[in-house]
């Protein structure tokens, strides 16, 4: 068997992308369809239908067919990378084009067209958000609530004033997922879900900080059995 890679469509005339567009509603029996449906049955992908008409809404209503969906103009970046993080986490790996969707994504894929041209920039423009250092504040701002005062201390108590939070934010987590994978770093298993745990190395009863150098992901295993036990895997 001959194995050949996809032809790529730049030079389609807009005609041609347009009656295709058709085609499927003709095909579906109806004048009103999904990106995701077109992505299904279509003959061209989504990114070149964007590509050559701005957005998947001005695309349907140049071959003369409904809007699907309404834009939501007022969603700013951050409200679309915070998305992508919760994506990220739930998943537990980087989402693809297809994750954009219910359960996973509280955002359409044509929210991230229209804003990014293609899904590939959305995610590129995700990393560079996440490893910038505008929100690094974020991390290091407030810490647990503190202690009432009032309240009398013993001599015995060793006390420790922590710079961080305890849970790790959304952007750190999904920091330590692109580092790590999802893999547990003590025996290497996949882990998605409820089984991703974000421990701390250095415990934070042992004044461990909530930073990406002391995080790791583990399996759920590992880290009930870890407890405040310091080791690593590198």
């Amino acid at each position: 068997m001959e194995y050949k890679l996809k032809d790529f469509h730049y030079n389609i005339p807009d005609q041609e992308l347009l009656d295709d567009l058709k085609r499927v509603a003709d095909k579906l029996v109806r004048n009103k369809f999904s990106s995701r449906e077109y992505d299904e049955i279509g003959k061209y992908t989504i990114d070149t239908v964007n590509r050559r008409f701005g957005t998947w809404n001005k695309a349907l209503l140049k071959a003369g067919l409904e809007i699907t969906l309404t834009q939501n103009l007022n969603v700013s970046d951050k409200e679309l990378f915070e998305n992508i993080e919760n994506m990220w986490i739930s998943l537990g790996q980087q989402p693809t084009y297809r994750d954009v969707r219910q359960p996973f994504s509280k955002y359409s894929t044509h929210q991230y067209l229209s804003k990014f041209g293609t899904w590939r920039k959305a995610l590129e423009a995700f990393v560079e958000f996440i490893n910038s250092d505008n929100d690094k504040i974020e991390e290091i701002e407030k810490t647990e609530p503190k202690e009432n005062i009032s309240e009398p201390i013993q001599e015995s108590e060793v006390i420790f004033k922590h710079k961080t939070k305890r849970t790790p934010s959304e952007r750190l987590k999904v920091q330590v997922l692109m580092r790590d994978g999802n893999k547990c770093r003590l025996c290497g298993i996949t882990v998605t879900g409820e089984n991703i745990h974000f421990d701390h190395i250095l415990a934070w009863s042992k004044e461990g900080e909530t930073v990406l150098e002391n995080l790791q992901v583990l399996c759920e295993a590992h880290n009930l059995a870890k407890g405040n036990i310091e080791y690593q895997v590198i």
